[in-house]
């Protein structure tokens, strides 16, 4: 169980970072490794942000079904990943939209 939790956290650390610094990743991207447009990795960055937030709820509901754990539990942790990650995807799906024009 602690293991799962330790998942879900680095996949929730790690979404929320590609969600709020995805443009300046895909600047660095571009500079660093192929240099194709910056748009395309952003776009790919915003798709794992927003993935690993599914992955993260889906797993918190999976853990909660396997190891029975107390249904106020459940519900804080589903109000966590979905106010973050909702504020999240909200704004990179924004700066992509602003950058797609």
């Amino acid at each position: 169980m602690r293991k799962m939790n330790a998942i879900i956290f680095g996949s929730l650390i790690l979404a929320t970072i590609f969600g709020i610094f995805g443009q300046g990743m895909a600047y660095s991207l571009n500079e660093n490794l192929a240099k194709i447009p910056p748009i395309y990795y952003l776009t790919v960055l915003t798709i794992i942000s927003v993935l690993l937030y599914l992955i993260s709820f889906v797993m918190t509901f999976l853990q909660y079904k396997k190891h029975g754990s107390e249904e106020v539990n459940l519900v804080l942790y589903f109000s966590i990943i979905g106010c973050i990650g909702l504020l999240t995807t909200c704004w990179s799906l924004f700066v992509l939209a602003m950058w797609w024009g």
